[in-house]
């Protein structure tokens, strides 16, 4: 009896202290949340009322970005980023000169929640101000700089980041918006390539809010749409990769992956001929069509009066034909994470 007790009592102190040993270890050692600073980013955003379905760790993600041109791999973490203060024009730039913001025509249309970046319109409120060209509030955006960077054909580029719909995101089926595009600048011109949030009436058979790869780099061909029959809905996370090498029909190449689906993968112009070379790349919400009272006025009859999205830890690498690592597969290393 008495070694039968002795036993048990050894059994007790070993799984007391596995138990003990695998908690102390979970605390010191997160593999979700990350660090502490990143758990009050995470209560930010639940004040914020967003849910994360995605809660990305920041451990080891420390801002090193760079200019446009700049090789190599740049990231921007944004807990560890100060926006400026500013107002009567459409932007400032932050992070060093590194990006600039893009916001018309409410300067408070892109702030910062935690290491998200948080980008927001409502259309009427607050009314515009003299210094702004139009009529509502209708972009809220985030850019790389110098602008125009006029990229050389063959310059190759990867991005990689998350996009979270804010929880009281509406399918607005009156109007399109762009979240991703890259604009060589010509003043009228579209984008090169862009992701598109379609309305109800774009394409037979592919509802509103479905996301759309666009290249209109055949100019002044039509413009390529391609569906990738994914309709985020509020709260909805995705994770987003784009490689692509600017060139013409023969040297260009665009790869789109959503949530580790390939959704485009060609070889195709990725620049205009008329003017050959890559752009600058713009995050945030582009809804152009509230540019116009009545487009304005169809979404708040479908309830749409303001929305918001959250973009999480950007990751960009910019190379050269002469790069040592040009070509290579660089997926997992701008991947969210």
């Amino acid at each position: 009896m008495k070694k039968s007790r002795i036993a048990l009592l050894a059994i007790f102190l070993m799984l007391f202290f596995y138990f003990f040993y695998w908690d102390i270890n979970f605390i010191n050692f997160p593999q979700v949340l990350g660090t502490s600073s990143n758990k009050a980013g995470i209560d930010n955003l639940e004040k914020e009322g967003l849910y994360i379905d995605k809660p990305y760790t920041t451990i080891n993600c420390t801002t090193n970005g760079g200019a446009a041109d700049d090789a190599g791999l740049k990231v921007w973490c944004w807990g560890d980023i100060t926006l400026p203060e500013y107002s009567g024009k459409k932007g400032t730039a932050f992070s060093d000169g590194e990006l600039v913001i893009d916001s018309e025509c409410n300067e408070k249309q892109v702030t910062k929640v935690g290491n998200r970046l948080k980008f927001s319109i409502d259309p009427e409120n607050p009314k515009v101000g003299g210094w702004c060209s139009n009529a509502y509030n209708m972009r809220a955006e985030i850019r790389t700089a110098p602008w125009k960077i006029r990229h050389k054909i063959g310059t190759e580029e990867w991005f990689g980041w998350s996009y979270t719909f804010g929880k009281g995101y509406i399918i607005d089926k009156a109007s399109q918006w762009m979240f991703f595009q890259v604009h060589e600048g010509t003043i009228g011109s579209n984008p090169l390539i862009s992701l598109q949030i379609i309305n109800d009436d774009q394409f037979k058979g592919h509802s509103a809010g479905e996301i759309y790869v666009v290249n209109c780099a055949n100019n002044p061909g039509p413009n390529e749409y391609v569906a990738t029959n994914i309709v985020p809905q509020a709260n909805q996370t995705i994770d987003i990769i784009v490689h692509v090498i600017w060139g013409e029909d023969s040297t260009g190449l665009l790869q789109v992956w959503i949530d580790d689906k390939t959704i485009y993968n060609r070889q195709t112009r990725t620049v205009f001929a008329s003017n050959p070379v890559g752009g600058n790349a713009k995050w945030g919400i582009y809804k152009w069509p509230w540019r116009r009272k009545e487009s304005v006025q169809a979404s708040k009859a479908l309830g749409i009066t303001n929305f918001e999205t959250f973009m999480g830890p950007l990751r960009v690498i910019t190379r050269k034909p002469q790069d040592p690592d040009y070509g290579k597969n660089s997926y997992a290393t701008v991947a969210p994470r």
